[in-house]
C-alpha cells in the first residue's frame, strides 16, 4: 500500500543520538567506579520517561554524583550536539514521499526543545507538515499517544499510515496506533529487536521503495 503519511520517531532513527548519549552516560558511572552495560541501557530506548543521568547515578550511588563528573558529562553532549548527522537513508526517503505529496511527521519521545533544534539545524524541520514531542501528549511510547496525535496534525487515519521507528518500544507505540512500522535498529537497539515489526532493515538505504508503492 501507499502510505498516506510517513511518521518518523527521532532519536536513533533520524539521527544517531543514541549511543553518544550511551558513552557519556557509560563513562560517568566509569568516573564514579561503576560499569553500566549497553544490555541495561537499550531496555529504556524509546520510552518517554527515563531518569535523567544524575538521577540514574544517584540511584546507583545511593547518594548524589559528583557534581563535576555530572557538568564534564553535559559539555561533552553539548560538544556532539553541534555534530550530529543524518542516519543513512533519511534524506532520500523524506525526497521520494515530498515528490509523492506524501505527508511526513515526527512523533518523538523526547521533549520540543530537543526535537526541533536538531531537525532545524539538519535542515530537515520544513519538510515535517507535524512535530509531535512527549510535550504534546499524556502518555507516551510505548503507549500510542504520539503516534495518534501525529496522524491527527496531519489528518489522516492512522492505518493508512507508515511509522519508521529504530526501538521496540517505540514499535510498539506505532503498532498500537494501528499503523505499519518499518524498524531500522541501531547499534543499541540491534541488541532488543522487535517480534511485531512489519519489517526489519539494517539502514534505510535498503527501504523497499516499490513495496510502498514509491518511485525512487
Amino acid at each position: 500500500m501507499t502510505p498516506d503519511a510517513i511518521v518518523f520517531d527521532f532519536d536513533g532513527t533520524i539521527a544517531d543520538t543514541e549511543w553518544p548519549i550511551y558513552e557519556v552516560a557509560r563513562d560517568a558511572f566509569r568516573a564514579h567506579g561503576l560499569d553500566f552495560l549497553l544490555e541495561d541501557w537499550v531496555k529504556g530506548i524509546g520510552l518517554a520517561d527515563n531518569k535523567s543521568l544524575p538521577e540514574l547515578l544517584e540511584d546507583a550511588l545511593g547518594a548524589p554524583p559528583d557534581a563535576a563528573i555530572v557538568q564534564q558529562a553535559v559539555d561533552r553532549r553539548t560538544t556532539w550536539n553541534d555534530q550530529m548527522v543524518m542516519n543513512p537513508g533519511v534524506q532520500a526517503v523524506i525526497e521520494v514521499a515530498r515528490n509523492a505529496a506524501i505527508p511526513l511527521a515526527v512523533a518523538s519521545s523526547s521533549p520540543t526543545d530537543w526535537v526541533e533544534p536538531h531537525l532545524d539545524r539538519l535542515g530537515l524541520l520544513h519538510h515535517f507538515v507535524a512535530v509531535r514531542t512527549r510535550d504534546h501528549v499524556d502518555r507516551g511510547k510505548p503507549a500510542p499517544d504520539l503516534f495518534l496525535s501525529a496522524a491527527a496534525a496531519v489528518g489522516v487515519d492512522p492505518t493508512t499510515c507508515l511509522a519508521i521507528e529504530d526501538s521496540k518500544h517505540g514499535c510498539a507505540a506505532a503498532k498500537a496506533a494501528g499503523m505499519t512500522c518499518v524498524v531500522v535498529p541501531n547499534r543499541i537497539t540491534v541488541l532488543d529487536q522487535p517480534a511485531d515489526a512489519d519489517l526489519l532493515l539494517e539502514s534505510l538505504d535498503a527501504f523497499p521503495y516499490a513495496r510502498f508503492g514509491l518511485a525512487r
